[in-house]
């Protein structure tokens, strides 16, 4: 099964050319509910403290710098291992693998990490973004001989 899921990532590789020079893995493993995938990625701190400031003065401000790695895990839920048919299966693992893609190659993810409030003034799934990720895997369709899909049912 894990085979299938790298398979198809690499299918949907072709569609985002910028991130071939990242190492971007897919595999199946548990996940809360409500989610189909999500991406993992280690993210590196840093913490440079000014050493005079704090022997001279006693006070210091550290200055913390964030690093990501350039390693990602797209994890699909197990619950998608279910579905039997596999062209549907792999229909459904790919538009959630193109979702997670646009999040890193977008680099949402640097903003994720951080406190809620600027996770909230990012507003990360916006309307654009959901159309992007629709005419990415129409373009995965195309390139796969599969018909494009003409409408986005949307539940607003």
């Amino acid at each position: 099964m894990a085979d299938e899921c790298s398979e198809w990532l690499s299918e949907c590789m072709k569609v985002f050319p910028k991130l071939k020079k990242y190492v971007i893995t897919a595999g199946y493993s548990r996940a809360p509910q409500k989610v189909l995938a999500q991406v993992k990625v280690r993210i590196t701190r840093f913490k440079d403290i000014d050493v005079e400031a704090l022997l001279l003065r006693g006070e210091s401000k550290t200055k913390v710098t964030r690093k990501l790695d350039e390693c990602y895990q797209i994890e699909i839920s197990n619950r998608l291992r279910e579905i039997e048919n596999v062209e549907i299966r792999k229909q459904v693992v790919q538009h959630s693998m193109i979702h997670e893609l646009l999040h890193i190659e977008r680099k949402d993810l640097e903003t994720l990490d951080k406190n809620h409030r600027r996770r909230r003034q990012k507003k990360i799934h916006v309307k654009e973004f959901e159309e992007e990720v629709f005419q990415r895997y129409n373009q995965l369709r195309e390139l796969s001989g599969l018909p494009a899909i003409q409408k986005r049912k949307t539940s607003t």
